[in-house]
């Protein structure tokens, strides 16, 4: 296929949207990649590539707004780049790609329910006989303090539906319980998983990704230490223990493209705690090590192509943040 292929990116404000943007830079194929964000001052907006302005997806004309706008700049695929398109846009998949051609990659609405959801996927864990981290769903706060009495601290309370460990709080001291528990909008409460102390032996992100056919490329494994909810320091590795495990999960999911499946290690053995049914953003830091999952989209979902599992390389990535100036 000679002609360029036209990407929209969306979320392109947000790490996971740039996380997409830097792997769709590195792939070979020809691609114009157009960016786009809710947000015109978000910086990312502002760099070599083309940049568009979206409306927000609970706005009641966004849908038209999106099946206009894709069959007027002809896109061939729409890349979600926000944690917050991703139900609308799994929602309306198949509306928008058969009045508009473009391909839109996100999972079904079955899946995304399990991922976006924490009490949902502990569920999804526990039905399929998967380790778990025992998670309880208290109908209000009295109900609460009587669960956790019978927890041992370190324990999480959490946003039952929050993402980059936003309103995720780890309790230590179980005094300041009930002045946390009124600050987290849908709160759970889930045991700690894992070691105390954050190291790279502790907590892991992995990756892994599904043909049209159902066969399974990976998985990506690599160790991390977050910081404000953001992988910071990650180390590609090699572990047949998560390798197994993770497989076993992405057969029992209806997945479309990239899987992010997160666990940690600890005194009980390796424990699931989350799913992202989504790219993420270690997304580029695959890419990097030769995992792109969304070169791979295109050559597979696009293109027909078949793939074959690729040579991931081993290392280890420091993260930074970094200005973008402009002069008046």
């Amino acid at each position: 296929m000679n002609k360029k292929i036209k990407v929209l990116v969306t979320g392109a404000g947000n790490g996971v949207g740039q996380s997409i943007i830097r792997s769709l830079n590195l792939s070979k194929l020809n691609l114009e990649v157009i960016i786009s964000d809710i947000d015109k001052l978000n910086t990312q907006i502002y760099n070599k590539n083309k940049s568009i302005i979206i409306p927000k997806v609970e706005d009641k004309k966004s849908k038209q707004w999106f099946i206009k706008n894709l069959i007027r700049k002809k896109i061939d695929v729409l890349f979600v780049g926000s944690e917050y398109e991703i139900e609308f846009f799994s929602r309306n998949k198949k509306e928008i790609e058969n009045k508009t051609k473009t391909l839109i990659c996100v999972s079904p609405t079955e899946t995304i329910k399990i991922s976006l959801d924490k009490f949902h996927t502990y569920k999804f864990l526990k039905k399929n006989n998967f380790p778990f981290p025992r998670t309880f769903l208290p109908k209000n706060l009295d109900q609460a303090k009587k669960i956790i009495k019978k927890l041992k601290t370190p324990f999480y309370l959490k946003d039952r539906f929050g993402t980059s460990s936003r309103n995720v709080y780890l309790i230590k001291d179980k005094k300041c319980f009930s002045g946390l528990y009124i600050l987290v909008p849908n709160p759970i409460i889930q045991e700690f998983a894992g070691f105390k102390g954050e190291s790279l032996k502790n907590e892991f992100t992995c990756g892994i990704f599904t043909l049209r056919n159902g066969k399974l490329i990976g998985p990506f494994i690599a160790k991390r230490i977050l910081k404000n909810g953001t992988s910071w320091v990650v180390e590609v590795v090699k572990q047949n223990r998560i390798k197994k495990l993770i497989i076993k999960i992405a057969k029992k999911l209806k997945n479309i493209g990239s899987l992010n499946i997160q666990l940690r290690d600890g005194p009980k053995g390796l424990i699931p705690i989350e799913f992202n049914a989504r790219f993420s953003g270690t997304t580029s830091i695959r890419a990097f090590f030769g995992f792109n999952e969304p070169e791979m989209f295109i050559k597979n979902y696009f293109l027909n192509r078949n793939i074959k599992n690729p040579k991931i390389k081993l290392g280890r990535v420091f993260r930074y943040t970094e200005e973008v100036y402009q002069k008046r």
